[in-house]
């Protein structure tokens, strides 16, 4: 009897070893059966084709969004101001065609990956007509390895790709929350400057720069001018206020560099229009640069109040260009670079 209860026992243990060995096999039958690379999103993504991009964040699921409007792309999540094209462009062609190489499809570890709650980003294309065009969920970033952890949103399966998504949302470290302001445009203002004619600064003194021109004889060749004509390429700068004097060369590179900053001013961020100049100091700007252009257009920068660094949001200097709504953040070395006193310009 002892031994018919030992055979017993002793069978139905090899029967549960050749099921465990069974369902083993078939496990790493399907993981190894899969391809080793699967493209998840297929397709060619524009900005010409989409109307809408929705980033989520956690359970944040409008952390920052994108809209296509007639003015051009826009960022809603930052008071509609002018979205950077180049950094859509760059996001959209990260995710044409992304294509991943198969890491897991247990769902109990889908925390390792950086998918959880709290930290899952998606990103999310709409047609013009509402229609979703694409969807995808991002994890976390692999230790000492390239690329990014994916899903498609509400699968457990999850992929690596080689494409640096994070790194076009703006994110370069393992984890973090999307910022609109990644992907705004701002260049507050830009001309050419053989454009400019004259520069007036008003800020502690008033100061007046105006370009001389050289000029020069037409070549024999040259059928459009019949005589002497001024070259926009090569100038002097002249002192027009105050002192009326013109700067030599020795000095002229200080005078190019209040050009410089004045015809490429780029910010940092943006603020809420809807709070009215005076909030920022735009009001009664106490600063003020004024560029006369050739023909007589004049373009007038403001600047205002100091905004302190908080948190992610850098500090600097309010500012406006008249005629756009637009309430820019510009640091304050490029607002030093522009405000001389004729100390600042006159040689030493």
């Amino acid at each position: 009897m002892l031994n018919r209860n030992i055979l017993m026992v002793l069978g139905g243990i090899l029967i549960v070893l050749i099921v465990i060995s069974v369902a083993q096999t078939r496990c790493h039958r399907e993981a190894t059966s899969r391809p080793s690379s699967e493209v998840l999103l297929p397709g060619e993504f524009a900005r010409a084709d989409l109307g809408r991009l929705v980033i989520g964040y956690g359970a944040e699921s409008d952390a920052v969004v994108l809209e296509q409007t007639p003015e051009g792309w826009r960022v809603a999540t930052a008071w509609n101001a002018r979205a950077a094209d180049q950094r859509l462009d760059t996001l959209l062609q990260s995710l044409s065609d992304l294509r991943g190489e198969f890491r897991s499809s247990s769902e109990e570890v889908l925390a390792d990956y950086g998918f959880t709650d709290t930290t899952t980003i998606t990103i999310s294309g709409f047609h013009p007509d509402g229609g979703e065009a694409f969807a995808i969920e991002l994890g976390g970033a692999p230790s000492g390895s390239q690329g990014n952890f994916v899903k498609k949103p509400g699968a457990s399966d999850v992929y690596l790709t080689t494409q640096n998504v994070r790194g076009n949302l703006g994110l370069w470290g393992a984890s973090g929350r999307p910022a609109s302001r990644h992907f705004l445009e701002l260049q507050a203002y830009k001309v050419d400057r053989q454009e400019v004619d004259a520069i007036q600064l008003r800020g502690e003194e008033a100061v007046d720069l105006v370009k001389e021109f050289a000029m020069v004889e037409p070549a024999p060749d040259d059928s459009v001018h019949t005589g002497p004509y001024s070259d926009r390429s090569q100038w002097e700068w002249r002192l027009e206020r105050p002192g009326g004097k013109t700067l030599g060369q020795a000095v002229k590179t200080k005078a190019d560099g209040v050009l410089g900053a004045a015809v490429n001013l780029r910010a940092q961020d943006v603020a809420d229009p809807g709070a009215g100049p005076a909030a920022y100091g735009l009001d009664a700007p106490e600063r003020q640069v004024t560029l006369v252009l050739a023909g007589g257009q004049r373009a007038t920068l403001a600047f205002g109040a100091t905004r302190e660094a908080e948190g992610t949001a850098p500090g600097g200097c309010y500012a406006q260009v008249e005629g756009d709504p637009t309430i820019w953040v510009v640091g304050e070395y490029a607002v030093n670079n522009l405000f001389k006193t004729p100390k600042d310009l006159l040689p030493e």
